[in-house]
């Protein structure tokens, strides 16, 4: 999930032993292709706890940010925080229907709220791993870790890029030697001996063999092998 957008707020945050509180104010239906689309619950965050925050926050900052989810996304993690804390008391999910009115997406919406206010009352939750993964957020450790790891991959992969473009300009350098050769040559074509022009000129004396073939030789370079022999 992508990070939200954290701003700075002056909302008090009511929950003062936890540092959170968390609302579900509203629902937006998104529509899709044909007569495809589902509903995203908007969940505000308001908080002064620091794995919140970033670097540009103050210490006393209270910060505000909003993050959508779906049906899906917010059983997944009821059902998460049921697994691993069993003594945790949280007001029972939503029920699943077939067809979604706006009705049910009302109550849907108020049990989403229930719920979370709920958890951000209580201290274990509040700072749960599984929250801040929920809410799109790493535990500051977790996010030193992927600092950690990303340096060392950049760090890999530019020397590895700069390698590969080294051995690429080589290449071209190497073809381009190649075909230094081929140019030689037509210089050595160029300067033939008086001996040899007075010789062909003699043999082709109105050119029309020498044309026949530089056309030949341009039109098909791999077909001429051997020189056709002059009459």
């Amino acid at each position: 999930m992508q990070s939200p957008a954290v701003l700075v707020t002056s909302r008090r945050v009511q929950n003062v032993h936890t540092g959170l509180d968390l609302t579900v104010p509203q629902h937006q239906e998104v529509r899709g292709k044909m007569m495809s689309g589902h509903v995203e619950y908007q969940i505000l965050v308001v908080t002064r706890l620091a794995a919140f925050k970033s670097a540009k926050h103050r210490p006393e900052d209270v910060v505000q940010f909003l993050v959508s989810r779906k049906y899906s996304d917010i059983e997944e993690f009821y059902q998460k925080l049921s697994s691993r804390y069993p003594a945790a008391s949280l007001p029972p999910l939503p029920r699943k229907v077939l067809f979604v009115g706006e009705c049910d997406i009302r109550e849907r919406r108020a049990m989403f709220d229930e719920i979370l206010r709920c958890v951000s009352k209580d201290a274990e939750l509040a700072g749960s791993p599984e929250l801040l993964e929920f809410l799109g957020t790493r535990s500051p450790g977790a996010a030193d870790l992927s600092c950690r790891d990303f340096s060392v991959l950049d760090t890999d992969s530019q020397g590895g890029d700069d390698g590969d473009a080294f051995d690429f300009f080589q290449q071209q350098d190497r073809v381009e030697g190649e075909g230094l050769p081929t140019l030689d040559q037509k210089g050595q074509d160029a300067g033939k001996s008086s001996e040899e022009e007075e010789e062909e000129e003699a043999l082709d004396p109105l050119g029309i063999m020498r044309g026949l073939l530089s056309a030949w030789s341009t039109a098909f370079p791999a077909l001429l092998i051997l020189p056709p022999v002059l009459p």
